[in-house]
């Protein structure tokens, strides 16, 4: 997963970039270091997210155990937010 999160997050990155050239309507290649740039810090955030949302769903599931309830959701599942496994 955080493969996949660092590739969308630069490409997401690289896709602000060229979008906001297109909007000041200068060439969409010019200054090709921020495409780099941006691709990095796309990436970083990708994974930064992943992070967050792991750390997000081990709280709550704290939280729940706390109180006495089964966890909601399985944080080693694909499909992350789907009724444990009995």
């Amino acid at each position: 997963m955080g493969l996949t999160a660092a590739l969308i997050g630069g490409a997401s990155g690289t896709g602000i970039h060229v979008m906001t050239n297109a909007m000041r309507k200068v060439p969409l290649s010019r200054s090709p270091w921020l495409h780099v740039g941006y691709f990095f810090v796309g990436c970083w955030a990708g994974n930064k997210y992943v992070a967050v949302e792991r750390k997000m769903v081990e709280d709550i599931n704290q939280i729940r155990e706390d109180k006495g309830m089964p966890p909601m959701v399985g944080t080693k599942a694909w499909i992350r937010y789907s009724e444990p496994q009995k």
